[in-house]
């Protein structure tokens, strides 16, 4: 039975075999849909689909809706499995089943598919109810089907969802921080973000150092805020004393993380999680008690003592897993770099206190000190309100660069000399003056020589008279340029240095926990300076200090391949080039099927220059890609065993066709000379003979339906090689009609059938000739549905079988065949659509064909089979009929092949019309066909006398065959029709035949061959029929050596060759015509078609 084949046999897969056993091994027929071996064959069938599906697939069956799922489901739904399977859904999922019953409702009621995206449900995982985000597809079964129920196809959206969530909470909690202008405010900042988020933040709270009585302030941590419901579940402590004295279980992990400066779990398992604070969390979220929080340790950044403790409740439907603490991390980050921001900021406010506290008391001195300024560098000056200069020493006008003036000059005249830049600033300043204000600035003036300008630093204060009124501005200005330029220089080199600290940390923490070997070789000491710990690992030895390493380490890389590192070394040293080397270890890899194997590892090594541009070191990461190499071993193996197990089953194929073909030919050969016999014992044996005609026509039909079967085998394999080639060569088209008629004519005359064969007026009309076609390609089509129309027309009272051959210039299919119901291209197929080798151009046109048959006619459901492999039109087709089945599978894949279609259109008890097309071309005339021109028209074929100009000519054939039956039967039937016949029994006995010849040319004495008979001992000779599977020299041997004799000038004109062979393939048939052959013909034949080859193959004979 078929449930029985799908639950034994094996998926290749344990898992989804494990799975298996556990669906049989459910009461079946105690649930709605009944047990396994009554299930219809539509059930069987979706079963196997999803099985199969990597997706989770559900199928929701009869009126309760019993769940049968696939293994990735079952994943899905956890603890649940296995007892969901074969339960109504209402009994499995009681929490989702009034969901579930109202989508199917819908599903029902619409009649179409219900689509739902990003829904939220709550499940149950290791004991745990935990979020999850689904989209699923429910599809209803078909209307008319056997089967009621659902198909349900799910997709687990929950990491993206809560990927993206906590995304916004992060960025939420980023742009907060901006506004946080001093550290005390960044605390209310960071939990009133949080506030809004209730689903990732059931709960928080934050503690910052408060300092005691000593004033340690690093290990007395107060409250400072909370999220989450603590009016109704009261905060454990308001001030935390982190010393480590205390016994309390929470006590001990905040003061473990304020230690570790890492994040720490509190779990309501192990009591570090107060119950106050997990049923702060029962208002906000999934309204669900928290059972674990995470203390986050906030600092500006690793190397600074933390400045605040914030406890956050773990979203309560989700697990504390990487992803969780990947997220910690990043808000950890982001806070850090708030705090650090915030605290430079408070630096540089303390900065600048102290500068203006020091420009006070300059201000303050002033006075006493102009004197003394004047013999100083330092520049002073005096301005009236106005903003005229009253004086200045010489230190002024240096600096400024302002000329002095013997004429008055205008006010703010010397405010040109000031940089553009800061003229808004010096303005600002003296307004600021001119309200009594003593200012200390820095500016610039401009400089002729430094487009940057020149720095100073300006002290200035306001001159009153003893009523407090303004009366004058004064200043002095003291260069500061060197100083500025070593400041900013000074600043570069350290931002410089932190950057540098900076990227080396993150280089040696990368470099220490990455799973990629890194090393450093010193050069040209070629000691190793630095290497992490995979790089210990992939070498295979202990660990220890770079100081202690020595060149012992290359032990752990096999010799053979120390040399190649050594050349990488050498190629980095002479050309700086980065370099790549794959090598192997010493340590051996465990690999997927259980075996050791050598480790491999593939090195990218790049140089680093010193300021001479010499190489200082050479950095190397190695990569473990011991599995790629297996994998890589391993294909190439199974490509291999592909491979060979193909050519064996092509070599089987031709043996045991070539065997078939051997058997057939002495078969068919009897028969000819029976039915020989026969025609010349006519009436004088009587019924005798008539009783023996009927048996020979009797084994002549099977002998012809074995051949058939063998053909349609093996062009069966060829597309499923994809190997079948369609060859195209010219042909004159109404011969195909001429060969049918041959072919058919004797086989309908004897079932008292009426064949006609006609070609329609298209062809005339479109004066269609010779043709680009595949012949054999044709005529195999044709064979097929001709065949068929005699075997389901010879039962009925009225027998007629018609062939048409017609042509149009667009596809058939929309025209003159329009009423043909032609078999849908397919989709997925393993053949080629359309070969490469059909016509195309501006010419092409469709040959079309048409055979209609007076038959029993078809149904119209059984037509959608017809072209399937091994699929006949009804179970009685083949009881009554016989067939394999694949006669008009391989004629839609030939049609299709040739860029056309095939297709029938039938009525039943009435009959059938099949019909086909082919792209086709306009061609020149074959060669035979223009030898013909040139030659008079032969007697009919078969009378082994053949129309040579205006003399008759008896044919001449040499028979060159190694199986001494088929030899002998075939040289009297072709003596029997009246041809001259020679034999031989290999290929060499063949070409040494030519020299008895008159094709012979006799060589010089020189020649070693031996000498050619005399003129009057010259044999005539018009073909070879020329066996290819022969001992001592094979028929394609023979023929090569044929075509290089005439080459060579040791033969006169062309041999004709017509080769006889078992071997039916097109690409056979070719290596045929390639080795030199004329023509071909495949075992078994009929004398009837053997002998017009013959015939043609002598004119051409003659004409040459």
């Amino acid at each position: 039975m078929a449930s029985s084949m799908l639950f034994e046999s094996t998926s290749g897969s344990p898992e989804t075999d494990r799975h298996l056993q556990l669906v049989q091994s459910v009461d079946w027929s105690a649930t709605s849909i009944g047990a396994i071996d009554d299930w219809p064959p539509e059930l069987l069938l979706l079963f196997h689909l999803i099985i199969l599906d990597p997706q989770p697939r559900l199928l929701l069956l009869g009126p309760d809706h019993t769940l049968l799922y696939n293994e990735a489901y079952a994943e899905l739904v956890g603890e649940r499995h296995p007892a969901a399977l074969g339960r109504p859904i209402r009994e499995a999922f009681p929490e989702t089943y009034s969901m579930t019953l109202s989508i199917v409702d819908e599903v029902v009621s619409t009649g179409r598919a219900s689509v739902e995206k990003g829904f939220c449900m709550p499940l149950m995982r290791d004991g745990r109810l935990l979020e999850i985000h689904m989209s699923w597809i429910v599809v209803p079964f078909p209307k008319k089907s056997s089967l009621t129920g659902f198909s349900v196809i799910l997709r687990d959206e929950t990491e993206k969802r809560v990927s993206d969530r906590r995304l916004q909470t992060s960025h939420q909690l980023s742009m907060a921080l901006t506004m946080a202008s001093d550290i005390s405010s960044l605390w209310e900042t960071i939990l009133g973000s949080l506030r809004d988020r209730d689903h990732d933040c059931p709960f928080a709270l934050l503690y910052a150092p408060e300092p005691d009585a000593n004033g340690n302030d690093e290990l007395f941590f107060q409250i400072r805020g909370s999220v989450g419901d603590f009016e109704n579940n009261p905060v454990a402590a308001n001030v935390l004393n982190l010393s480590g004295t205390s016994n309390d279980r929470l006590n001990q992990k905040l003061g473990a993380a304020l230690t570790s400066e890492e994040p720490i779990l509190l779990e309501s398992e192990d009591g570090s999680l107060p119950k106050s604070w997990s049923n702060a969390a029962s208002t906000r979220g999934w309204k669900d008690a928290c059972t674990e929080a995470v203390v986050i340790p906030l600092q500006s950044n690793r190397y600074h003592k933390v400045r605040a403790l914030l406890v956050l409740g773990v979203a309560t439907r989700s697990k504390y897993d990487v992803a969780y603490k990947s997220w910690v991390e990043e808000m950890r980050r982001t806070i850090g770099n708030s705090i650090h921001s915030l605290r430079k900021k408070e630096m540089a406010a303390v900065e600048l206190a102290q500068r203006e506290k020091k420009a006070n008391n300059i201000r303050l001195q002033y006075n006493h000190l102009v004197k003394v300024m004047e013999l100083s560098d330092v520049g002073i000056f005096s301005c009236d309100k106005s903003g005229n200069l009253l004086q200045a020493n010489e230190s002024w006008y240096r600096l400024s660069s302002f000329s002095r003036q013997a004429e008055p000059v205008p006010a703010f005249a010397w405010l040109e000399s000031v940089y553009d830049d800061d003229k808004a600033l010096v303005m600002s300043n003296w307004n600021s003056m001119l309200q009594g204000k003593p200012v200390t600035y820095q500016m610039r003036w401009k400089h002729p020589e430094r487009p940057e300008g020149r720095w100073i630093l300006a002290v200035c204060l306001p001159v009153m008279d003893d009523q407090g009124k303004i009366i004058s501005i004064s200043g002095c200005t003291t260069d500061i340029d060197a100083q500025k330029r070593v400041e900013n220089d000074a600043l570069q080199a350290l931002q410089a240095l932190e950057r540098a600290s900076a990227s080396e940390q993150r280089f040696q923490h990368f470099s220490k926990s990455s799973p990629v070997a890194v090393h450093i070789l010193e050069i040209p000491s070629r000691a190793i300076s630095f290497c992490n710990i995979a790089w210990f690992d992939m070498l295979g030895i202990e660990e220890v200090p770079f100081d202690q390493l020595d060149m012992s380490w290359t032990d752990g890389i096999l010799e053979q391949d120390l040399p190649l590192l050594r050349e990488s070394v050498q190629k980095i040293l002479t050309t700086h080039e980065p370099q790549t080397t794959q090598f192997r270890f010493r340590k051996m890899f465990l690999s997927g099927d259980g075996h050791r194997y050598q480790s491999w590892g593939s090195s990218q090594s790049h140089a680093e220059l010193d300021e001479n541009g010499a190489v200082k070191a050479i950095m190397t990461t190695t990569t473990d890609i011991s599995h790629l190499k297996w994998a890589e071993e391993v294909q190439r193996s199974r490509v291999e065993e592909a491979l060979e197990a193909k050519r064996q089953n092509e070599v089987f194929i031709d043996m045991t066709s070539h065997e078939v073909y051997e058997s057939l030919i002495e078969m068919k050969s009897i028969l000819d000379k029976l039915q020989y016999s026969d025609e010349k014992a006519g009436n004088r044996l009587g019924e005798l003979v008539a009783s023996s005609a009927e048996a020979v026509n009797i084994i002549t039909s099977c002998s012809s339906h074995q051949k058939r079967i063998v053909d349609d085998l093996l062009t069966l394999s060829k597309l499923d090689s994809n190997l079948l080639q369609i060859n195209q060569a010219p042909v004159r088209a109404t011969s195909i009609l001429d060969d049918m008629r041959r072919v058919f004519e004797i086989e309908a005359g004897r079932a008292e059938i009426e064949l006609r064969i006609q070609a329609d007026p298209s062809i005339k009309a479109m004066n269609v000739d010779n043709v680009m076609l595949d012949t054999g390609r044709v005529h195999q089509i044709l064979i097929n549905l001709i065949t068929n129309a005699l075997k389901f027309t010879k039962d009925k009272p009225q027998r007629r079988v018609t062939i048409t051959m017609g042509s149009s210039e667009k596809r058939p299919s929309d025209g003159i065949l329009s009423s043909i119901d032609f078999a849908l291209p397919h989709t997925l197929s393993d053949t080629v659509r359309e070969s490469e080798a059909v016509a195309s151009g501006p010419e092409t046109f469709f040959i079309w064909f048409t055979v209609s048959d007076s038959g029993r006619g078809i149904k119209p459901d059984e037509k959608t089979k017809l072209f399937s492999r091994f699929q006949q039109a009804s179970p009685r087709t083949y009881s009554k009929y016989g067939g394999s089945g694949l006669g008009l599978f391989i004629s839609r894949e030939l049609a299709e092949l040739q860029g056309g279609e095939i297709g029938i259109a039938s009525e039943l008890d009435v009959g059938s019309t099949f019909a086909f097309f082919v792209k086709t071309q306009p061609a020149a005339p074959p060669i035979d066909q223009r030898l013909k021109n040139d030659i008079a028209i032969r007697p009919r074929s078969g009378s082994a006398q053949t129309s040579f100009s205006n003399e008759i000519v008896q044919i001449h054939v040499l028979v060159a065959e190694d199986n001494p039956t088929n030899q002998k039967v075939l040289k009297r039937q072709l003596t029997n029709k009246g041809y001259i016949v020679w034999t031989a029994d290999n290929g060499q006995e063949a070409v040494d035949f030519l020299r008895q010849t008159r094709y012979w040319n006799a060589p010089s004495s020189s020649s070693p061959l031996p000498s050619s008979p005399s003129t009057a001992q010259e044999k005539a000779l018009h073909v070879i029929l020329m066996d290819t599977e022969m001992p001592i020299m094979d028929g394609l041997t023979a023929a090569r050596r044929i075509r290089q004799m005439q080459r060579d000038g040791l033969l006169k004109g062309h041999v004709p060759i017509l080769s006889v062979s078992a071997n039916a393939r097109p690409e056979q048939t070719s290596m045929a015509m390639d080795a030199g052959m004329d023509d071909s013909i495949s075992k078994p034949f009929r004398i009837a078609d053997l002998t017009p080859k013959i015939d043609r193959l002598a004119d051409m004979a003659y004409a040459g």
